[in-house]
């Protein structure tokens, strides 16, 4: 357990360095707070779809564009995560 924290530590700082904190952060919370409430391959499966199609739409706005790809794909993954708050499934009860 202790190397896991030890690993992400090195690699969050590594990737903060390399590519900022905003992508860094945002790559990491927006597809765990889309995926919160549920359990086990569904919720990982909301991720991976969230922090895809947040991706894509950050570098399609990018290339579209003009925009620094870093934020596009922050605005982008915030976009997914929203739409997925908005459209996801609700329990009647």
């Amino acid at each position: 357990r202790a190397l896991f924290y030890v690993v992400f530590a090195v690699t969050v700082t590594a990737s903060v360095q390399l590519v900022g904190i905003f992508l860094v952060f945002g790559s990491l919370i927006i597809p765990a707070l889309a995926a919160r409430g549920r359990q086990g391959g569904s919720a990982l499966a909301i991720g991976y779809a969230v922090g895809l199609a947040g991706y894509l739409a950050g570098l399609f706005a990018s290339a579209l564009w003009d925009v620094p790809t870093g934020a596009a794909i922050v605005c982008g993954l915030a976009a997914a995560g929203g739409g997925w708050y908005v459209l996801r499934p609700r329990s009647v009860g």
